[in-house]
């Protein structure tokens, strides 16, 4: 075929004999490898960092062991300080769901408490149930729920399960 200056266009003719099914097949074999590398993990919930006071206190010192703590039934009122606190640190607060709650109360009061949570993620998509890990304070007056960790998946996720097995919570 012809260009406008009479030239020859082998662009054009390569096209002319393409048939609109494998321009689709094509186009869509470009977009999933355009994609392939976007994708990650969009966990339903933001990263955890403690917040003061918690964040100003020491690491624990080397060869620390977890204390197993007392199984213990949290009531309606620990259970909704639990809600809110990991609550706070979802994406889309309102679409948090939770799965089950174990807790074990501490030789020093504390309750920790582990349990499963799921939210929709970044693209509004609900992310599969994900374990967190926190600490109910003992003040009977105004208790507050530190989140310590919710991790989605990998290596991080089995950490967390184990503290909750060593932490007598599990």
């Amino acid at each position: 075929m012809n260009n406008e200056t009479g030239d020859h266009d082998p662009s054009v003719a390569e096209c002319r004999g393409t048939s609109s099914y494998e321009w689709g097949g094509k186009i869509f074999i470009a977009l999933c490898v355009m994609l392939s590398g976007c994708v990650q993990s969009d966990p339903a919930h933001l990263p955890v960092t403690l917040q003061p006071p918690y964040s100003a206190l020491p690491d624990a010192p080397a060869g620390t062991t977890i204390e197993p703590g007392t199984s213990v039934k949290l009531n309606a009122r620990q259970q909704e300080t639990v809600i809110a606190g990991v609550r706070k640190w979802m994406k889309d607060p309102p679409s948090a769901s939770f799965g089950a709650m174990a807790a074990a109360r501490t030789r020093r009061g504390s309750i920790v408490v582990c349990g499963e949570v799921t939210g929709r993620n970044t693209a509004g998509v609900l992310a599969p149930m994900a374990p967190f890990i926190g600490v109910l304070t003992p003040s009977p007056s105004a208790p507050e729920f530190v989140v310590v960790d919710i991790a989605a998946d990998g290596k991080p996720r089995a950490e967390l399960e184990a503290l909750c097995r060593k932490s007598g919570a599990v």
